[in-house]
């Protein structure tokens, strides 16, 4: 016999704000974790890893005090309090979600889920109806190769049970494998990094990367174009073999992160038995109101493969709210979703690329110059902080901003509100900044871009 549910809910993660707003709503409500409460993101992510940036920028303003004529001396980093400062907030995590979706009323079920025909899913060993079902399973790491040997990927991190590494040898050069080497690195961690591919950040503006690309290898050690052939372990050390731009290298180190990319929650879903397949990538297609190929089952957050960020995911569970409670029938609106790397040095990006437009073929203007009409810029000492402006000489919209450099990800949202609200860059030159503050780099980009607009119209 099944329990008869209105919203069945399959994760706990950002969608746990789905089941409690439906529960206060009326509506009975049932919420799957097979985990901890919370999801990736404040467990094993972006929270966690964003907590140790603070240690590593506290250690390299140290190291490098002489930039601004003081005279400080670098003694170390008790890398061991560090992770236990960042263990005890994980710890608290699945209790505070636990407290809110029980006192919203919804019924919480710790288990596994699986669809077991339609509309029905088992978990806890319970079965469950309803006419309305979101999955919201999230995430992991892509399997790493070696995996017989102790080697990390990011799920391995936080809570960290063990010592930190006196060396680290990192595989992968996205996100989380700039992030982690930039964090290692900058608390005194002997730190490598290894890209298959002939550059970082591979889908980043190529001029914002190759700023990228030269200021982050001053503080990590960087390989490209490397190929892992083999890895031992022996005696507590690996052992990792990389052909290398056609050369072998031998490289040793206490511990092996890999940074590989993140593949869907869905091979446990037992998705056929609902009528819904998994694409290639193993992601679950979507429409552009977040339903399946089957009326009333949604899918949100990284298994459906649109945008696999925590902001992205908040957002469509914010959209599912406003959707399912509320009757919304607008589809969503994620043109605008931009995102950050929190490494050293950060970066921030929202919209098309340079590359993306010579390949789309639109017409366009693009400004890339540093920070420096800013005095507060100046006064950071640093001369790498670049701003690339890419604007319509039709319409005047943005098609794409990217910065690197200190607070990048903050600074970003001066754009995205335009974006958001009336995409016009005439309105970056309009409008008043406080002197002499870091936003002036905007003024000066987009007064840049309105005279090449000016000459494209001429010509």
């Amino acid at each position: 016999m099944s329990e008869q549910f209105d919203l069945i809910v399959l994760g706990g993660g950002r969608a746990s704000a789905l089941a409690i707003a439906a529960a206060k709503a009326g509506q009975k409500v049932a919420l799957i974790e097979k985990d901890k409460l919370g999801g990736a993101c404040p467990n094993r992510g972006c929270v966690p890893s964003k907590l140790l940036i603070g240690f590593a920028e506290a250690a390299r303003n140290v190291r490098h005090a002489d930039r601004h004529f003081t005279d400080a001396t670098y003694r170390g980093t008790d890398a061991k309090a560090v992770f236990e400062s960042v263990n005890e907030w994980i710890a608290g995590v699945d209790g505070r979600y636990e407290g809110r979706v029980e006192a919203s009323g919804a019924t919480l079920i710790r288990g596994e889920g699986r669809f077991v025909g339609e509309k029905t899913v088992q978990a806890g060993g319970r079965t469950l109806t309803a006419d309305k079902i979101v999955v919201a399973t999230g995430s992991h790491p892509t399997p790493p190769p070696f995996a017989e040997l102790p080697v990390w990927t990011s799920d391995d991190l936080f809570p960290l049970k063990e010592d930190p590494p006196k060396s680290l040898i990192v595989i992968g050069s996205g996100f989380i494998g700039t992030e982690m080497s930039a964090f290692f690195s900058g608390i005194g961690i002997e730190t490598k990094l290894f890209a298959r591919g002939a550059r970082l950040l591979g889908r980043a503006d190529s001029d914002i990367e190759a700023t990228f690309s030269k200021e982050f290898a001053k503080e990590v050690e960087t390989h490209t174009g490397a190929s892992l052939l083999d890895l031992k372990y022996e005696g507590s050390r690996f052992c990792a073999t990389f052909e290398i731009n056609g050369r072998q290298e031998v490289h040793a180190a206490d511990k092996v992160l890999f940074a590989i990319g993140r593949r869907p929650n869905t091979d446990n879903l037992n998705l056929k038995a609902t009528g819904l397949a998994a694409n290639e990538r193993g992601f679950l297609p979507v429409n552009d109101e977040l339903e399946t190929s089957v009326p009333g089952i949604y899918a949100a957050g990284d298994v459906n493969g649109r945008y696999m960020l925590q902001h992205a995911a908040s957002y469509e569970i914010q959209y599912l709210r406003e959707k399912l409670l509320k009757g919304k029938t607008e589809p969503i609106d994620e043109r605008t979703i931009a995102h950050a790397i929190f490494s050293h040095p950060e970066v921030a990006s929202v919209g098309f690329t340079e590359d993306d437009l010579k390949a789309a073929g639109p017409d366009y203007v693009s400004v890339h110059q540093d920070w420096l009409a800013s005095a507060r810029a100046m006064a950071s000492r640093l001369d790498y902080p670049r701003i690339k402006l890419l604007v319509s000489p039709h319409d005047y919209s943005i098609l794409g901003c990217h910065l690197i450099g200190p607070e990048a990800s903050t600074l970003m949202h001066q754009v995205l509100m335009l974006m958001h609200l009336k995409n016009d860059v005439r309105e970056l030159v309009n409008m008043i900044y406080i002197h002499p503050g870091l936003n002036e780099l905007f003024l000066s980009a987009a007064v840049s871009a309105l005279g090449k607009v000016r000459k494209f119209k001429v010509n």
